[in-house]
């Protein structure tokens, strides 16, 4: 088969898909990847803004290039390019079989009926172009199911896989009560890393480590600065040594909003800390209710902050291994065709 894998930009391509990839060209398949950067055989730069102008022009560039390539399947990934390559396959009258893998849906509980409305809508608008969708969390099946946004079969799966054996941290057990709180992600609205600051008024005798950097650290270092919390809230900026400040924390916090299912937890489960996170779609899948607060209540999450917690998780089905045999069986029923290689992985 000619398969295209298609994703907003290759940094998403190359942490999440490779080895399926990998899986593809050893069973003899074609494989192509249409994304934002350098490595894409078909380099479209997507604009983040989800409804920018530019991704519209950029829709009649896909729908060229999937009309003179003839692909058999298209594997989609990320918001943004699964909306714009639907897009561009409007119309079009022999068009490939679209297997739309989500991520997480940007809409749901936590956010308002407006923006809702707006993105469901566009989900609605595209379930014509969509043969079946493969989800991460039960609400996103959920949402898939009842909204029938596919022509086809809605699986649900335990995310792409992690390998876990490269991402072994030695470290100290979790002092309790914690002294060093962690957050590893991109500073943006969504992952709401200023919930986590504003609470820190309320743990006098803790530290803050946010890893990452993103278009709010402004925003959010303003407020550190105005509430004097400079000696113990730390932005690290982007960094690739992510298990060095794992191993020097006693609890993973997360405030996300809204997630698919976050491996940025799962790393930190994998690396032993104890976890508190928001109960959302994604992180109340893969954590216990006693490791859940109410979204947005300070009152809840000081309070599972001072709690003691276990970190006892049973990571098995995240593994790459089963994580890349179950999905590539999936893929093959989407397609009708056995689109990985036979082989023990």
């Amino acid at each position: 088969m000619k398969i295209l894998i298609a994703a907003s930009n290759m940094v998403h391509i190359n942490n999440f898909h490779r080895s399926y990839i990998n899986e593809f060209r050893e069973a003899g398949h074609d494989v192509y990847i249409m994304a934002s950067g350098e490595g894409a055989d078909f380099n479209i730069p997507f604009k983040k803004r989800s409804l920018s102008i530019k991704n519209l022009r950029l829709s009649s560039k896909i729908k060229k290039i999937i009309k003179k390539e003839q692909f058999d399947v298209v594997y989609l990934h990320t918001t943004l390019a699964a909306f714009w390559i639907r897009f561009a396959l409007k119309g079009i009258k022999k068009r490939p079989i679209v297997v739309n893998t989500v991520h997480g849906y940007l809409f749901g509980k936590g956010f308002s009926s407006l923006h809702n409305k707006i993105y469901l809508s566009c989900e609605k608008m595209m379930r014509n172009i969509t043969d079946h969708i493969v989800v991460m969390n039960d609400e996103d099946f959920k949402i898939a199911k009842d909204n029938s946004l596919s022509l086809g079969e809605i699986y649900r799966i335990n995310g792409m896989g992690i390998d876990f054996s490269k991402k072994n941290i030695e470290r100290a057990s979790p002092q309790y009560p914690p002294k060093n709180l962690i957050y590893v992600g991109e500073l943006n609205k969504r992952k709401n890393q200023i919930f986590l600051v504003k609470a820190m008024k309320r743990l006098p005798d803790m530290h803050l480590t946010l890893v990452g950097d993103g278009k709010e650290r402004k925003a959010i270092e303003k407020y550190i600065k105005k509430e004097r919390l400079e000696e113990r809230v730390k932005i690290t900026g982007f960094t690739k040594n992510v298990g060095e400040y794992l191993k020097n924390a006693d609890l993973y916090v997360s405030a996300s909003t809204i997630e698919g299912l976050p491996f940025n937890i799962l790393e930190a489960m994998q690396a032993g800390l104890p976890v508190v996170a928001s109960n959302i779609k994604g992180q109340n899948d893969i954590l216990p209710n006693e490791s859940l607060y109410e979204l947005s209540s300070i009152d809840s999450y000081v309070s599972l902050v001072n709690s003691k917690l276990k970190a006892d998780y049973d990571l098995s089905k995240y593994t790459s291994s089963v994580a890349l045999r179950e999905n590539m069986d999936i893929y093959s029923l989407c397609t009708g065709n056995l689109v990985y290689a036979e082989k023990q992985i």
